[in-house]
């Protein structure tokens, strides 16, 4: 009994937020993760590792290079839609669930389904977008899920959403979002992954007639935004964004000269309630000192740090090695290069790739 009582206590114990959050502060050796998955089926995925950190964001060994080579397997993880990954978790969607992992004990939940009011035809992920953040100040998970549906009217497309949030923990169950302002939420569809900056989650999304915006959703309050593009930015476009001088930016781009002239056009967020933008600023990458831009297309990534982007190829190439490397903006360097190791042909060549930094976990995932 005496060891029944004991085994109890530090079970409880090593479970703690507390007990996790001083793991994450310690442990501070980060390693460089991918999510690979089929754009055309999902349950042709691949996740990937690198055995060592990336390089320090201070050091300028540009010889050396993380391999990513390691393949995690997680029981029960069939392929997926990449969602978020952060503090040592990942989301994914995968046919209408929402999974949370833990990519160092391997544990997996499946979270509640949720029963939309919206009446939308047979369920899929067309018309579904989730997104997993945390935040800081009362050190909560919280998930958000919006669906949508759009439907034609005499003057174009008009849409109609429906948001839900969950809380991580146990007995978890999603709760619609109601404004607390009095004011209805802006009705929209999401169209990119998000990024959060002092507890604010941002994402670009589509309103009525295809127009593009930016989003935001307070994880505090939970109230949503709608912020318009700059005057000199294309609406008609999916926002790119990306944290800069740890604020919102939109940057544009070209994939087929960005190889050609490294050129990136970048305006920041300088008043979200009323929609103020900064100037138009015109960075330029530093291609030469990339050794796979020649003759090709590039793509661009944001990270969750500030002023930093990973470039590789558009096209990834299964039996080859494929490089990348991380980019910051603010400090005009490359701070970390990285390479694939040659995919397998079963996972095809359509692929979505994700990629993040990230430490070591030991949270236990209550549901």
């Amino acid at each position: 009994m005496r060891l029944k009582c004991v085994s109890k206590h530090w079970c409880s114990l090593i479970s703690s937020r507390c007990f996790t959050n001083l793991f994450l502060e310690t442990r501070q050796q980060r390693r460089l993760f991918m999510h690979l998955v089929n754009k055309e089926n999902h349950s042709e995925f691949a996740l990937l590792s690198s055995s060592s950190s990336p390089n320090h964001p201070d050091s300028d060994k540009r010889a050396v290079v993380s391999v990513l080579k390691r393949d995690l397997n997680i029981l029960g993880m069939m392929g997926g839609e990449f969602v978020s990954a952060l503090h040592g978790l990942l989301c994914v969607r995968v046919q209408g669930r929402l999974l949370i992992c833990n990519l160092t004990t391997k544990q997996l939940v499946e979270l509640p389904t949720i029963r939309w009011r919206l009446v939308l035809p047979e369920p899929n992920d067309n018309n579904v977008w989730d997104y997993f953040c945390h935040d800081p100040v009362h050190d909560e998970y919280k998930a958000l899920n919006i669906v949508w549906e759009e439907s034609k009217s005499g003057e174009g497309k008009v849409v109609r959403s429906e948001h839900h949030v969950l809380v991580l923990g146990p007995g978890v169950s999603w709760r619609r979002i109601q404004s607390s302002s009095g004011s209805s939420i802006p009705p929209h569809r999401p169209c990119s992954q998000g990024i959060s900056i002092n507890c604010v989650l941002y994402y670009g999304a589509c309103i009525d007639n295809n127009t593009s915006v930016v989003m935001s959703f307070d994880l505090r309050s939970e109230e949503f935004t709608l912020i318009k593009l700059p005057l000199d930015v294309m609406t008609s476009n999916t926002p790119n964004l990306m944290n800069y001088g740890g604020k919102i930016a939109v940057y544009e781009y070209s994939e087929s000269h960005l190889a050609t002239n490294g050129t990136v056009d970048l305006w920041t967020l300088e008043d979200g309630g009323k929609s103020i933008w900064s100037n138009k600023m015109s960075l330029v990458l530093p291609v030469s000192q990339m050794s796979f831009a020649s003759h090709n297309h590039l793509k661009m990534q944001s990270t969750t740090r500030s002023g930093e982007v990973r470039l590789g190829k558009a096209t990834i190439v299964f039996n080859q090695h494929v490089f990348f490397v991380t980019y910051d903006f603010e400090r005009n360097k490359i701070t970390s290069r990285f390479k694939l190791k040659p995919l397998y042909a079963s996972i095809g060549t359509c692929l979505r790739t994700n990629f993040w930094d990230d430490t070591e976990s030991i949270m236990y995932l209550e549901t």
